[in-house]
């Protein structure tokens, strides 16, 4: 396909258009696969207090980069794909969350071109935004994170803490009780990066969340 790239799945394109966007970069082959799950855990979190939208890269058409350096004189890629159009909706989110599988430890080769790709949008162009990551993986998924925070510190974002689940079966991620608490405090981070106050309560709860509970 070609253009913005589809969006779909559970939080996506909802909220009203006056509120910050929090968008969710989907890795994972799977629309329903655990980094997806737990993304969309995230962005189910601040439901109706900012617009979430959710870009499944399994959707898009994303050539890996060329290594031409068109960028460095022109500030856009020359290769026409659906690209663009991601550049366009990462520049006009406040909050961008990265969600993966971690592959042979490391993020998966979607979100690795999708990466590369930012190039043009380096020298402050993504500056005051914030970023964070959203990785499940059996075991050993270290690297997955290093390179998720070294992206967004070369876009010079803001980082808030994110969440790693562990599974490896679809649908595991759900019995993961430590990520779907961590789904919940960074739904809180994001909250207090955007100043939107405590979180609502939940059914269960007992209190209203702050974002440092």
């Amino acid at each position: 396909m070609t253009g913005e790239g589809r969006q779909g799945g559970r939080g996506a394109g909802s909220g009203p258009a006056d509120r910050p966007l929090v968008l969710g970069v989907a890795g994972s082959a799977r629309k329903h696969g655990n980094s997806a799950t737990l993304l969309a855990a995230v962005l189910d979190e601040l439901a109706g207090e900012v617009r979430t939208e959710t870009v499944f890269l399994a959707d898009c058409d994303i050539r890996p980069c060329t290594g031409c350096h068109y960028c460095e004189t022109h500030g856009s890629c020359r290769l026409e794909d659906d690209m663009s159009g991601l550049h366009r909706r990462l520049l006009a989110a406040e909050v961008i969350l990265l969600a993966s599988p971690a592959y042979m430890g490391g993020l998966c080769s979607r979100v690795q071109a999708f990466m590369e790709r930012t190039w043009p949008l380096r020298k402050g162009r993504m500056a005051g935004k914030a970023g964070s990551y959203v990785v499940a993986g059996r075991r050993r998924i270290g690297a997955a994170i290093s390179l998720a925070e070294e992206f967004f510190t070369r876009l010079r974002m803001t980082k808030l803490p994110g969440v790693l689940g562990y599974a490896f079966e679809p649908g595991r991620i759900a019995a993961d009780a430590e990520a779907m608490t961590g789904a919940r405090r960074l739904a809180d981070e994001i909250r207090a990066h955007l100043r939107l106050g405590p979180a609502r309560p939940r059914a269960g709860d007992g209190k209203e969340r702050t974002p440092n509970g």
